[in-house]
C-alpha cells in the first residue's frame, strides 16, 4: 500500500471522458442508492489539459463517513484502499489496469468537494490559465519529478496559486 508510484504527463486524451463514464457506471452499479453524487476532476476532467493519465473521480457518498461495507464493494472492483493518503477527510482509492482511476471519498458538499469541483469548473473557464498550468506540470516532469510525492511537491506552490485564484473567481 505505497502510495508514491512512477508517474507521466502527457497531453490531453480525448478518451478521458469515456473512461470517466465508464468507470462511474461501475461505481454507481456496486454502490447503488449509497452515492449521493459522482463528478470527474482533476486534470484529465479539463479539455484540452495536460495530466497525469489518471481518471480522478470524486464520490460522495450519502452517508459519511464511508461505512465499510462501500469500501468492500469498491474493493471487490479492484480498488486498492489508501486511507487518507495525506489529505485529511478524504478516503483514496486507486485501481490501474486497462487504464487508470482514483476515487477520492469525501464528505458531499464539504469544503473538500467544494474546493476540487471550484478549481475543475476555473480550469474549464479559463482555458489561458489552464494551459499555463499544463506547461508548469510539464515542466515539473521534466524537470526530474517522476513519482508522485516529487511531482506534488513541484507543483505545490502553483496549486496553492491557483486554488488561491480560484476562489476569488467563485467569490465573484
Amino acid at each position: 500500500m505505497e502510495l508514491d508510484e512512477a508517474i507521466e504527463v502527457v497531453d490531453y486524451d480525448p478518451r478521458w471522458p469515456h473512461r470517466y463514464r465508464l468507470d462511474a457506471r461501475e461505481l454507481e452499479v456496486a454502490l447503488r442508492s449509497r452515492i449521493g453524487s459522482l463528478e470527474h476532476f482533476g486534470s484529465t476532467s479539463v479539455p484540452l489539459m495536460s495530466a497525469k493519465p489518471i481518471i480522478d473521480i470524486l464520490l460522495a457518498p450519502v452517508r459519511w463517513p464511508m461505512v465499510d461495507g462501500d469500501r468492500y464493494a469498491l474493493e471487490s472492483l479492484g480498488y486498492e484502499y489508501l486511507g487518507e493518503a495525506g489529505v485529511a477527510g478524504r478516503e483514496h482509492f486507486r485501481r490501474r489496469g486497462t487504464h487508470a482511476t482514483n476515487v477520492a471519498v469525501v464528505e458531499w458538499k464539504g469544503q473538500l468537494w467544494r474546493d476540487n469541483l471550484m478549481l475543475r469548473d476555473y480550469l474549464r473557464a479559463n482555458p489561458s490559465i489552464a494551459a499555463g498550468y499544463s506547461r508548469a506540470k510539464k515542466e515539473a516532469w521534466s524537470g526530474g519529478a517522476r513519482t508522485l510525492l516529487a511531482y506534488s511537491a513541484a507543483k505545490a506552490a502553483k496549486m496553492t496559486a491557483l486554488v488561491e485564484s480560484a476562489r476569488q473567481w467563485s467569490a465573484g
